[in-house]
């Protein structure tokens, strides 16, 4: 009895530990968005007064609220970690973040590779690595046969309604 309950506890200890790296992306992406608001000038461009129209913050915006999608994406990566689909729309919103820093900075060249590009970039793959390795390690998709889901149960009775009435005529 012993051994099961020293076997689980290192298991769940890795899975509150990625749960709290993921709601750290999570903040750090709301800060993203409130500094996108804040200070109303974003990361790209070259940073000229020639660039900018004077009063449109509309690149800040966008980045802004890609940034709230992306963190209200992880948050719930984060607590229904256990669902497949979930973790693979939390783990696309971490690749199209990397692909959007990689391709402004390195094929558009509206940034530089500054901390604000390689940071979030950095996180943000490690986190896309730990999406990949940490729940299929932990095992946490694969189907468990002591706990049925509410749908198999529901049919398990109908089926056995089916039959009882049949059973009657």
């Amino acid at each position: 009895m012993a051994a099961m309950q020293s076997s689980g506890r290192p298991r769940e200890r890795l899975l509150y530990a990625f749960r709290g790296w993921i709601a750290f992306v999570a903040f750090m992406d709301l800060g993203t968005a409130f500094r996108s608001y804040i200070e109303r000038r974003s990361f790209l461009g070259d940073h000229s007064d020639t660039q900018f129209i004077e009063g449109d913050y509309t690149i800040s915006r966008i980045i802004g609220m890609y940034c709230l999608l992306k963190a209200i994406a992880l948050v719930h990566c984060t607590l229904y970690i256990h669902y497949r689909p979930v973790v693979s729309m939390g783990g696309c919103s971490l690749a199209l973040t990397m692909v959007f820093y990689a391709t402004e900075a390195l094929y558009f060249r509206s940034s530089t590779l500054n901390f604000y590009v390689i940071f979030p970039c950095v996180l943000n793959s490690i986190t896309l690595l730990g999406l990949i390795y940490i729940p299929r390690r932990l095992r946490l998709w694969e189907p468990n046969m002591d706990l049925d889901d509410e749908n198999s149960q529901l049919l398990k009775q109908m089926t056995g309604y089916k039959r009882r009435r049949t059973k009657k005529q």
